[in-house]
């Protein structure tokens, strides 16, 4: 329940290297650079270096019991072979969304026991060329099926760093590392659901100049399964009809999470009092919570 400034809602989502850094989407994973730096320093890299990893997310939806399998493509765009070992981890959201990533078998939710990768945990690529693999989930027949959602991050990462230099002529090694998450559901159908904990206007601090302070969200997946969704905002000053649509916000989260979502206002946003709109879809079409919120600048 909203508890703050007359919002009301209505019914209506092992490291081998020693920093990682790493995108993920639907249909391709596009990898930045991670970087062993000979003298450490801060500047940008001259090399190529990477590979591509299709796709970035991998779903299950098996019970007790059962397997099945799918497959990944990984391919080396580079001149040069690429040595590639394969590795299990855990992960997780933190209430802003960002990923964490554990030891294999951390979590209570932890699938990456139940996940096997063929042709094994080591390959190579020759340059330009592409390999599938079979990722083979399975489901122990007592698995906890109170745990609705298991997960793991399955990661590939290049043994053989190339050489490079950065712009201002240092000697570095380049590598790469992806990772590929995967999801395990029990059920077959897609039992979401979020609700809205809070919706409240922050202030801007005072040494702030780049905002007019911030609209927070603050969300809990209530649902059986994981969730990717939309948050789409809009600011009207009921003194003056004026109406604002912000950016569109991703939102990303497992049962049971709670997640802040945060946007900025427009730092030249004028006096006056505001409602705020925000629109929340969670799923399909119709699978969506409108929450306003009336406050002032």
């Amino acid at each position: 329940m909203v508890s703050t400034n007359k919002a009301r809602i209505y019914s209506l989502y092992r490291s081998l290297l020693q920093k990682h850094f790493y995108i993920y989407s639907m249909k391709k994973l596009i990898c930045l650079l991670s970087l062993i730096a000979l003298i450490g320093f801060n500047t940008n890299v001259m090399a190529q270096a990477g590979m591509t990893v299709s796709p970035g997310k991998l779903y299950y939806k098996l019970g007790p019991g059962a397997s099945a399998t799918q497959k990944i493509v990984v391919s080396n765009p580079n001149n040069k072979e690429l040595e590639i070992g394969v590795s299990m981890n855990d992960w997780d959201y933190d209430t802003l969304g960002n990923n964490q990533t554990y030891d294999a078998g951390t979590l209570k939710n932890s699938g990456s026991a139940w996940i096997q990768v063929m042709p094994g945990s080591y390959f190579t690529l020759q340059p330009n060329e592409k390999r599938e693999l079979d990722i083979i989930f399975t489901v122990p027949s007592d698995a906890n099926t109170s745990i609705p959602v298991h997960t793991a991050m399955l990661f590939l990462t290049q043994l053989n760093p190339g050489d490079a230099k950065a712009q201002d002529g240092t000697s570095i090694k380049v590598s790469v590392r992806m990772g590929v998450k995967i999801y395990h559901s029990f059920s077959q159908t897609d039992e979401r659901d979020i609700e809205v904990v809070n919706f409240t206007d922050i202030l801007p601090a005072k040494e702030d100049k780049a905002t007019g302070g911030f609209l927070e969200l603050n969300l809990q997946n209530t649902g059986k399964t994981w969730l990717e969704g939309k948050v789409k905002w809009e600011i009207l000053n009921t003194q003056t009809g004026a109406k604002t649509k912000l950016d569109d916000q991703d939102i990303f989260s497992l049962p049971g999470d709670k997640r802040i979502v945060r946007q900025s206002l427009p730092a030249n946003i004028a006096k006056g009092k505001y409602t705020a709109t925000a629109v929340i879809n969670y799923g399909n079409k119709d699978e969506l919570k409108l929450v306003e919120l009336e406050f002032a600048r």
